[in-house]
């Protein structure tokens, strides 16, 4: 018995160790050079021994046991990474230690995007830092959960805001970040929803060189309460030169151009513009097929 949990006892402490590169620990401490930090063993039995990567830990004045806790004093580099307690051979609990580096991050870290004020459709945040990578977000202002990177880079986070009212308080985005040598920081970013926002593409249809713009599937409603406004561009037919152009009253594209493409933004908030929508072609009826046409049907 006393073999078969020391082997279990040695394949968590693994786990545990390889935990903290590839993902947040389950439970950790935050040490700052110089400072003190208390790990605490929760169990009831009062015989507890403490490792620190694996090696047992040695009493000194830079390490003393308290009941079931184990303080560690003067902290330094050295002492990072996980504690585990144990009783018998078993391992009860355990604590990973990260170096605290939040106080090096003074400017944000974390960009976020809304593609529309509607609280059914998530935010979409950015966080990067070079040296770290672990992170992960979550809205405080909300008192959501920690929500993890997906696989396109972005962190989806839920909001409550109301369209339909003004904004009384700013969303506050907490980030986290741990790096592979143990290394930890956390930053906040606050802002307004009205702020961020950053439509979708627009939907075009261009058809006979004339053109059909609806708002994205995913902006408010009704499109009079939130309106938006266009911009676009038009490639010329003669040189493929890329110029602004305007539709005329009928929404048909200027002559001599061969595409086009659109974005749009909030038109009162003067919010971000949309990415560009890709190229369309244009087409236009061929006089000669037409006069063609016209005499076929007279014969």
């Amino acid at each position: 018995m006393t073999t078969v949990l020391s082997i279990v006892s040695f394949l968590l402490l693994c786990i545990l160790r390889a935990s903290a590169v590839d993902t947040f620990p389950e439970k950790f401490a935050l040490g700052q050079i110089g400072g003190n930090v208390t790990l605490s063993c929760h169990t009831t039995k009062q015989n507890v021994m403490w490792q620190h990567d694996s090696e047992d830990v040695e009493l000194s004045e830079l390490a003393e046991i308290a009941g079931t806790s184990l303080i560690l004093h003067d902290f330094q580099e050295d002492q990072m990474g996980n504690y585990t307690c144990l009783s018998e051979g078993e391992v009860i609990d355990y604590t990973y230690v990260l170096l605290n580096e939040s106080w090096k991050f003074r400017d944000s870290v974390i960009s976020c995007t809304a593609e529309t004020f509607n609280c059914t459709f998530k935010i979409s945040c950015r966080m990067n830092q070079a040296g770290f990578n672990v992170f992960r977000l979550r809205n405080q202002r909300d008192e959501s959960s920690w929500v993890e990177r997906s696989q396109d880079g972005l962190f989806y986070l839920s909001h409550s805001t109301n369209p339909y009212a003004e904004e009384a308080n700013q969303l506050v985005v907490i980030g986290e970040a741990v790096s592979s040598s143990d290394r930890y920081f956390q930053i906040s970013h606050k802002f307004y929803l009205r702020d961020i926002i950053k439509p979708a593409r627009p939907e075009i249809d261009v058809s006979k060189s004339k053109v059909t713009l609806n708002p994205p599937a995913t902006w408010a409603k009704p499109i009079s309460y939130y309106p938006l406004e266009h911009e676009i561009q038009c490639m010329r037919r003669d040189n493929g030169q890329e110029t602004p152009c305007e539709l005329d009253d009928k929404m048909k594209v200027p002559k001599g151009m061969s595409k086009l493409r659109v974005r749009c933004r909030d038109s009162l908030l003067l919010s971000q513009w949309s990415d560009w929508t890709p190229w369309q072609n244009v087409r236009r009826k061929r006089k000669g097929n037409r006069k063609a046409k016209d005499k076929t049907n007279q014969e």
